[in-house]
């Protein structure tokens, strides 16, 4: 069964269309509305997990009012590689350490779906395990896709994913994020993915009900980013888009907006000492809630505490010390969340966030509002006018606007769309089932698009693979959390993003020993670029790996005597047959006492 999931920033749906009925599936039974899953994760310290508004309440309950403990933890290790003084590098690695809070009792993930923007983001660590974006991203859409069967009562093991118009001004890093949900999708158990731009989703459920030709603008404007799209629907052709842009603006920023605005209570205009002002990176961090706790280090809370004595606003400094050490962000950006919404209907909003310390007593007007986002409202309506352009048409030539996502509701965006195209075009779809239900439409139709080149990465380039040895080798994929032998249950705790999901023979590591320089025999299918991870307590790697170019990341595999680091090498094949040697083949000195990973990335 083919589903559509509209995986967002702040929400997250999933509907089943067989064309005739539209089925939205209850995937939330604890929210307000079971249709949606909030896009939230609460990992426990023993790695269980709650998501959607159980998430929010488990961590609400466990971890408001909690103080941190910080405690210098080793956190792993980095690679090294300097210049040596032969013909090759020197390679070693580098314990690194870290204050980490020994108190906490889970971690709150939001927004995961934002941190795709980001090219250098690929996890985070979480307790003692690392999680990579992929599986991050995957631990929603299994539940989702698991919520789905229960409902509909079959398997659904194809999916059309909705996605933005773009990530980042960046195509590469749009790429790269799509490629991040194409891994997660399978990683979730789906065998057939496509996708599908989330407005044109919403289109095409649209174009279902117009009886006539239609040209409508489509403004999606959700927690993460707002979509543009102009198409042609209705009648008996199918839609035809125009133009279509991403805007990297969303509701998460509206928020930040009011934020700034509440620095005022936590030591913004204030000065930390005689003639010298408060910092500035302190209110940078107070921005979001994620960043606040990095202030309750012992460093920066001692700060904190030294200017209550030495600042002029010893008020403000105490509220401070409060938020940042009662772990509270979470709930003031709650409270600032539901601000905005009651904005949307009524001319004045009350902001009161009382804590111990703090004392936020706001009226907002929903003028004062307006202000604070007069640099969105702007960029928006820039941006539509370039859509317009880019379609060759004018305002006056479209005849529907319809508007979805949560933040298209505010009054400034309605009566931005009212004032350019006029108040009897205007539309409300559903804010938050009107895409996925477009992606449920798509699905039936089988009209979304295919992964780019980037999915022939995923496929297999091993024809054959043989070894020297008894042991058992397979062909597998690498995937984190998973054993790394096929002999052994030690799992690979650590797995850098780059690497997650790609082929690989799984090695047996009973054969650590092994000296031939003829060991294991691949044949591919393909040029492609061959991965060894190999164990670092090896004073010297052998000839044959030698060849190999060393890569700046490392895997990491639980064993009994505690974490291994494998630094990982490198090196281009063409087409044909690959050998590798032994993990203990000549040119090998030191305890090499766990076999080496292979992984294979087909060229595309």
């Amino acid at each position: 069964m083919r589903i559509g999931i509209d995986f967002g920033t702040t929400n997250s749906a999933v509907a089943y269309y067989d064309g005739q009925t539209l089925v939205p599936v209850e995937i939330d039974p604890g929210n307000d509305n079971p249709r949606v899953l909030p896009s939230l994760i609460y990992i426990k310290r023993n790695h269980e997990m709650a998501l959607g508004s159980s998430a929010s309440a488990e961590y609400l309950e466990q971890e408001t009012g909690r103080r941190p403990v910080w405690e210098r933890r080793h956190m792993g290790a980095i690679e090294i590689i300097v210049g040596g003084a032969g013909s090759g590098p020197i390679q070693y690695m580098h314990d690194i350490f870290d204050q980490v809070d020994i108190a906490a009792n889970g971690r709150l993930l939001q927004s995961v779906k934002t941190v795709l923007r980001d090219p250098e983001y690929e996890g985070t660590v979480i307790f003692d395990r690392y999680y990579a974006a992929d599986e991050l991203v995957a631990i929603l859409l299994r539940a989702m896709r698991t919520r789905a069967e229960e409902q509909l009562g079959a398997t659904c093991d194809a999916v059309v994913l909705g996605r933005p118009v773009k990530f980042s001004e960046d195509p590469a890093i749009s790429e790269r994020a799509e490629e991040i949900l194409y891994k997660a999708a399978r990683f979730a158990g789906f065998k057939e993915i496509s996708f599908q731009l989330e407005p044109i989703a919403a289109a095409h459920l649209y174009h279902r009900t117009a009886e006539r030709r239609e040209r409508v603008l489509l403004f999606d404007f959700g927690g993460g980013t707002l979509d543009l799209t102009i198409a042609e629907v209705g009648g008996q052709e199918p839609p035809r888009v125009l133009a279509t842009r991403g805007v990297l603006v969303g509701g998460d920023d509206l928020d930040r907006r009011v934020m700034e605005s509440l620095l005022k209570y936590f030591g913004a205009g204030s000065q930390a000492e005689p003639g010298v002002d408060f910092p500035y990176y302190m209110l940078d961090l107070l921005k979001t809630w994620q960043t606040m706790p990095e202030l309750s280090r012992p460093q920066e809370l001692g700060k904190i505490r030294r200017f209550q004595e030495t600042g002029n606003n010893p008020r403000a400094m105490r509220a401070l010390e409060t938020l940042v050490s009662a772990n509270v962000g979470f709930s003031l950006f709650k409270t600032i969340e539901r601000a905005k919404v009651q904005l949307s209907t009524e001319l004045i909003a009350k902001l009161d966030f009382l804590y111990q310390a703090i004392e936020v007593r706001e009226r907002i007007l929903r003028r004062r509002f307006e202000e604070l986002i007069e640099q969105e409202v702007a960029l928006v309506e820039r941006e539509i006018l370039a859509l317009l352009a880019e379609a060759g048409m004018r305002p006056e030539q479209l005849n529907v606007v319809l508007r979805t996502g949560g933040s298209s509701q505010i009054p400034v965006f309605v009566a931005l769309l009212e004032r350019l195209f006029g108040y009897e075009k205007l539309r409300a779809m559903d804010p938050l089932t009107s895409v996925v239900g477009g992606m449920a439409v798509v699905a039936q139709e089988d009209a979304g698009r295919r992964p780019g080149a980037y999915a022939q990465r995923y496929i297999s380039p091993v024809v054959t693979a043989q070894v020297a040895s008894p042991h058992r080798y397979r062909k597998a994929f690498l995937r984190a959390f998973r054993p790394a032998y096929t002999d052994r249950p030690y799992p690979i705790m650590r797995l850098p993003l780059p690497l997650s999901g790609l082929p690989s023979v799984q090695t047996a590591d009973l054969d650590y020993e092994a000296r031939r320089e003829s060991f294991l025999h691949l044949e591919l299918d393909r040029p492609s670029k061959v991965y060894v991870a190999y164990l670092a307590t090896a004073k010297q790697i052998p000839h044959w790996l030698r060849k190999f170019a060393p890569e700046s990341m490392h895997i990491e595999i639980d064993h009994p005597g505690g974490r291994m680091m494998f630094p990982v090498y490198s090196r281009d094949f063409p087409a044909g047959k690959v050998t590798l040697g032994g993990n203990q083949a000549p040119g090998c000195m030191g305890p090499a006492f766990m076999n080496y990973l292979v992984a294979i990335k087909a060229e595309i």
